[in-house]
Protein backbone atom coordinates (compact mmCIF):
# COMPACT_ATOMS: atom_id res chain seq x y z
CA UNK A 1 0.00 0.00 0.00
CA UNK A 2 1.42 3.40 -1.26
CA UNK A 3 1.95 6.02 1.51
CA UNK A 4 3.73 8.95 3.07
CA UNK A 5 6.26 9.32 5.34
CA UNK A 6 7.54 12.86 6.87
CA UNK A 7 10.26 14.26 8.26
CA UNK A 8 9.92 16.81 10.07
CA UNK A 9 12.77 19.36 9.85
CA UNK A 10 12.95 22.93 11.66
CA UNK A 11 14.57 25.87 9.69
CA UNK A 12 16.87 28.38 11.28
CA UNK A 13 13.80 30.87 11.02
CA UNK A 14 11.39 28.36 13.19
CA UNK A 15 8.23 30.32 11.78
CA UNK A 16 7.81 27.11 9.81
CA UNK A 17 8.81 23.41 10.36
CA UNK A 18 9.41 21.98 6.78
CA UNK A 19 7.52 19.02 6.00
CA UNK A 20 10.13 16.45 3.42
CA UNK A 21 8.08 14.00 1.77
CA UNK A 22 9.58 10.53 0.88
CA UNK A 23 7.06 7.99 -1.07
CA UNK A 24 7.24 4.19 0.20
CA UNK A 25 5.65 1.21 -0.35
CA UNK A 26 4.93 -1.08 2.67
CA UNK A 27 1.99 -2.43 4.72
CA UNK A 28 0.13 -0.87 7.47
CA UNK A 29 2.32 -2.07 10.36
CA UNK A 30 5.38 -0.23 8.94
CA UNK A 31 3.02 2.88 8.97
CA UNK A 32 3.30 2.87 12.84
CA UNK A 33 7.39 1.70 13.14
CA UNK A 34 8.38 4.39 11.05
CA UNK A 35 6.31 7.40 13.02
CA UNK A 36 7.89 5.13 16.60
CA UNK A 37 11.35 6.14 14.55
CA UNK A 38 10.82 9.42 13.78
CA UNK A 39 8.65 11.02 16.49
CA UNK A 40 9.74 8.20 19.59
CA UNK A 41 7.22 5.87 21.28
CA UNK A 42 3.89 7.32 22.56
CA UNK A 43 4.46 9.47 25.77
CA UNK A 44 3.94 13.52 26.63
CA UNK A 45 5.20 15.53 23.78
CA UNK A 46 5.33 19.17 24.77
CA UNK A 47 5.43 22.27 22.12
CA UNK A 48 5.72 25.52 22.99
CA UNK A 49 3.46 27.74 20.25
CA UNK A 50 3.99 31.79 20.10
CA UNK A 51 2.48 34.21 18.17
CA UNK A 52 4.06 36.02 15.82
CA UNK A 53 3.32 39.06 13.20
CA UNK A 54 4.81 39.71 9.85
CA UNK A 55 5.95 43.03 10.13
CA UNK A 56 6.51 43.70 6.28
CA UNK A 57 2.89 42.42 5.43
CA UNK A 58 0.69 45.51 4.56
CA UNK A 59 -2.94 44.46 5.94
CA UNK A 60 -4.50 47.39 5.10
CA UNK A 61 -3.74 46.78 1.13
CA UNK A 62 -3.58 43.15 1.30
CA UNK A 63 -6.85 42.75 3.17
CA UNK A 64 -5.61 40.11 5.80
CA UNK A 65 -4.46 40.16 8.74
CA UNK A 66 -0.53 39.86 9.53
CA UNK A 67 -0.79 37.27 12.24
CA UNK A 68 0.41 33.64 12.60
CA UNK A 69 1.80 30.80 14.64
CA UNK A 70 5.43 29.60 15.24
CA UNK A 71 5.79 26.84 14.85
CA UNK A 72 2.93 26.32 12.16
CA UNK A 73 3.08 22.40 12.47
CA UNK A 74 2.84 19.99 15.85
CA UNK A 75 3.69 16.29 14.82
CA UNK A 76 2.66 13.50 17.61
CA UNK A 77 1.53 10.08 17.46
CA UNK A 78 -1.39 8.57 18.18
CA UNK A 79 -1.79 7.96 22.38
CA UNK A 80 0.65 10.86 22.67
CA UNK A 81 -0.63 13.23 25.74
CA UNK A 82 0.14 16.41 23.95
CA UNK A 83 1.10 19.79 25.73
CA UNK A 84 0.75 22.99 23.85
CA UNK A 85 2.17 26.20 25.92
CA UNK A 86 0.91 28.81 23.89
CA UNK A 87 2.26 32.32 24.62
CA UNK A 88 0.14 35.41 23.15
CA UNK A 89 3.06 37.93 22.47
CA UNK A 90 1.31 41.10 22.18
CA UNK A 91 1.93 44.11 24.23
CA UNK A 92 -0.93 44.90 26.82
CA UNK A 93 -2.80 46.89 26.67
CA UNK A 94 -3.39 47.46 23.09
CA UNK A 95 -2.26 44.27 21.75
CA UNK A 96 -4.65 41.58 19.69
CA UNK A 97 -6.40 38.53 21.45
CA UNK A 98 -5.32 35.54 19.94
CA UNK A 99 -6.48 32.01 20.20
CA UNK A 100 -5.63 28.44 19.76
CA UNK A 101 -8.52 26.51 17.96
CA UNK A 102 -9.34 23.13 17.02
CA UNK A 103 -12.27 21.78 16.08
CA UNK A 104 -13.81 17.70 15.88
CA UNK A 105 -12.90 15.52 17.32
CA UNK A 106 -10.11 17.60 19.68
CA UNK A 107 -12.45 20.56 20.43
CA UNK A 108 -10.48 22.91 21.75
CA UNK A 109 -10.60 27.02 21.92
CA UNK A 110 -7.91 28.60 24.27
CA UNK A 111 -8.57 32.46 23.75
CA UNK A 112 -5.81 34.44 25.95
CA UNK A 113 -5.44 38.16 26.07
CA UNK A 114 -2.17 40.52 25.45
CA UNK A 115 0.70 39.40 27.11
CA UNK A 116 -0.77 36.27 28.68
CA UNK A 117 0.23 32.02 28.51
CA UNK A 118 -1.81 29.07 28.81
CA UNK A 119 -1.56 25.79 28.97
CA UNK A 120 -3.34 23.10 26.73
CA UNK A 121 -3.28 19.42 27.43
CA UNK A 122 -5.28 16.97 25.30
CA UNK A 123 -4.98 12.97 23.86
CA UNK A 124 -3.74 12.42 20.47
CA UNK A 125 -6.78 10.12 20.39
CA UNK A 126 -7.41 10.14 16.43
CA UNK A 127 -4.74 10.13 13.78
CA UNK A 128 -4.91 12.45 10.78
CA UNK A 129 -4.43 16.04 9.97
CA UNK A 130 -6.29 18.59 11.98
CA UNK A 131 -6.00 22.67 11.89
CA UNK A 132 -5.56 24.87 14.18
CA UNK A 133 -6.61 28.69 13.94
CA UNK A 134 -6.94 31.70 15.65
CA UNK A 135 -10.79 32.77 15.71
CA UNK A 136 -9.83 35.79 15.12
CA UNK A 137 -6.69 36.63 12.51
CA UNK A 138 -8.20 34.03 9.50
CA UNK A 139 -7.08 33.31 7.25
CA UNK A 140 -3.54 33.71 7.93
CA UNK A 141 -2.76 32.32 11.55
CA UNK A 142 -3.10 28.72 11.02
CA UNK A 143 -1.62 25.36 11.54
CA UNK A 144 -1.73 21.47 11.35
CA UNK A 145 -1.58 19.19 14.31
CA UNK A 146 -0.11 16.11 12.72
CA UNK A 147 -1.48 12.65 14.19
CA UNK A 148 0.66 9.65 13.17
CA UNK A 149 -0.78 6.60 13.22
Amino acid sequence: MPFTILNLLSINDSHVVIAQQMPMTTNQSLIGAMSTAILGSSTNKTFYVFTSSHEDLNQTKLGIPPDSFSPSVIAVNKGDTVNVIFYNLETPPNGDRHSFTIGEPYNIDKDLGPGQHGVITFKATEDGTYQFFCKYHQPTMRGELIVLP
